[in-house]
């Protein structure tokens, strides 16, 4: 890959012509400057002459100079943020639509979530700093140099060459020990992202830290990432204050020989005296450039180590695109000898064979890490299948269309997922065009109306972040409910009872029984109760399905399943 700023500035290429404007007004600012310096030096020539008119006039057209470097400053700053923030816009979309879109495994397996935050937000808006901010100031700084040292040549040879012995060799210098803070620079922000991961945890879970007291083991890893990038925030200050003594060094060394060599010029009669002061001022361009260049290479670099962190999401390879948009069969799922793995090790699954039926009720069983989930994220086609067939309504799932597939596919996780804003909102996840009315009846179908109608505003009565103002029982009948309305012909629940208590499991399960009539369904369960109305049961354990069949076949073999009700306490109570 190309440097990334430099990366970043080509794919954003349609605004090249906005920024060709800035530089071009940058331009501007050296061609001002640089004459407003030499009407300077006019003026005193021609004041020391005696000759006061030219001296007046020269006078004015230095502040006439002045005047419109003023005016093309405001609007250079006007333009460039007006393209920055389109610029910048394009690509706060870009990278969310990349975390959107993006390859989930890759997703899960490299990112994790408060990096992803960081990235998103104080990477961007860095970046934006420096574009906006740097790019027009750096600019305008260069331009203003190299129309300096033109006009310096021009006005003393030999002044010049005392430029061009030291400058040359302070800029190598200062590129060399600038260098590794671009790397520097990388490791801090991904050292921060982890801290800002682990502190997001830390948030989420906060009630289990307090409760368990582990302030203090929490802390730990989030005290070790933000050490780690203060040690490179340290490294970093040290090759800055190295690139300030060459600095300081160069700049005193510059400004003894301008005065000593112009000097000997003045009083030999080689150069007059206002030239010589026209110098001077220009030289200051000079010398105000070459002073900033440590800050240019250290605020490049460090752009270019948030470019680096933006592209490592944006490369993210998007879903593999399908081509099939439709069902072929009513048959909604027929795996065949199925293996998968998320690393290169044990496999999570390992030549599983399992068919639902058009609306037929299927459990999936198991301990725990018995790849119960997994076979949910390869029906959503989350993760790639390592071999064997998986067949979903008569087509292979790598042959859909992610989006088309999973329009027949609700899905109610076991931790519902609500997202902040109102009732109505959440619901109408399940489907755009969602109407109030309609709203109102699946809300009374799983049992919330009486309670959503309580609010003075009805369904649009604002639950919160993360639904944190409803009750466990509530938040999963929401997703029940937001399900119910999207009316996909298979309904996938991950053990959507399993952090509930008895009463309101009860409560839950009803809403079930009317999202899943007239529906094919995959239920996860580890809580057995929750599948007593299962048409048919595989029971797995690591990765592998131990019995099959249907509830009183395998109760009546007492194998693993048998072991599993007996030691939930529902022998006795099961219908044989």
């Amino acid at each position: 890959m190309k440097h990334p700023l430099l990366q970043f500035y080509f794919d954003n290429r349609k605004y090249w012509a906005s920024l060709f404007i800035v530089v071009v007004f940058a331009m501007f600012s050296g061609i001002f400057t640089t004459f407003a310096a030499n009407m300077w030096g006019m003026a005193v020539d021609y004041g020391l002459d005696g000759k006061i008119k030219p001296m007046l006039a020269a006078t004015v057209g230095m502040a006439v100079f002045v005047l419109l470097d003023s005016i093309r400053t405001n609007i250079h700053y006007w333009i460039i943020g007006h393209v920055t923030e389109g610029m910048f816009f394009d690509l706060r979309v870009k990278v969310f639509r990349k975390i959107a879109k993006g390859n989930v495994a890759i997703l899960k397996e490299k990112f994790r979530t408060g990096d992803l935050t960081t990235r998103i937000n104080s990477d961007i808006d860095n970046l934006n700093k420096f574009v906006a901010g740097d790019f027009a100031d750096y600019t305008r700084r260069i331009f203003k140099a190299a129309f300096a040292v033109v006009s310096c040549i021009l006005l003393s040879w030999q002044l010049s060459l005392a430029y061009c012995i030291i400058l040359p060799t302070s800029i190598w210098l200062v590129n060399c020990i600038s260098k590794p803070i671009q790397s520097q620079s990388k490791k801090r922000m991904d050292n921060n992202g982890k801290a800002m991961s682990i502190a997001g945890d830390a948030v989420s879970g906060i009630l289990t830290v307090k409760a368990f007291g582990i302030e203090d083991v929490v802390a730990k890893p989030f005290d070790s990432a933000l050490d780690a990038a203060y040690e490179q925030d340290v490294k970093s200050e040290r090759i800055v204050m190295r690139l300030t003594a060459i600095k300081y060094a160069v700049s005193v060394l510059q400004t003894m020989s301008l005065f000593l060599l112009g000097s000997v010029l003045v009083t030999n009669n080689v150069l007059a005296v206002g030239d010589f002061l026209a110098f001077i001022s220009l030289s200051v361009y000079i010398s105000d450039m070459t002073e900033r260049i440590d800050r240019m290479l250290s605020s490049i670099r460090k752009a270019g180590a948030i470019a680096q962190r933006l592209y490592e999401v944006l490369d993210i390879p998007d879903e593999q695109p399908g081509s099939v948009y439709e069902k072929s069969s009513d048959i909604p799922c027929i795996a065949e000898k199925v293996t998968f793995s998320y690393t290169d090790n044990t496999p999570a699954l390992n030549d599983i064979t399992i068919k639902i039926g058009k609306n037929q009720k299927v459990a999936i069983v198991g301990a725990s890490g018995s790849g119960k989930s997994t076979i949910l994220n390869l029906i959503c086609r989350f993760y790639p299948i390592d071999s064997g067939r998986l067949i979903i309504f008569g087509n292979d799932v790598s042959d859909w269309d992610a989006e088309a597939l999973r329009h027949n596919i609700s899905l109610v996780p076991q931790d519902s997922m609500l997202f902040e804003g109102s009732i109505y909102e959440n619901i109408a996840y399940g489907r755009k065009d969602l109407t109030r009315k309609e709203c109102e009846c699946v809300l009374k179908q799983v049992g919330l109306w009486e309670f959503v109608s309580s609010f003075p505003e009805g369904i649009d009565h604002k639950i919160g972040e993360l639904g944190f103002q409803l009750s466990e029982g509530q938040k999963q009948r929401l997703s029940i409910a937001r399900a119910m309305v999207k009316q996909a012909p298979m309904v996938l629940l991950d053990e959507p009872t399993s952090a509930l208590d008895t009463s309101t499991e009860k409560e839950v399960q009803k809403a079930l029984d009317k999202l899943l009539q007239g529906r094919s369904a995959i239920i996860i369960a580890h809580r057995l109760s929750t599948i007593q109305n299962a048409d048919y049961i595989y029971y797995m354990e690591h990765g592998v399905v131990l019995e099959e069949g249907t509830p009183s076949k395998l109760f009546s073999q007492k194998g693993k399943y048998y072991d599993m009700c007996l030691l939930q306490g529902l022998i006795g109570r099961m219908d044989l």
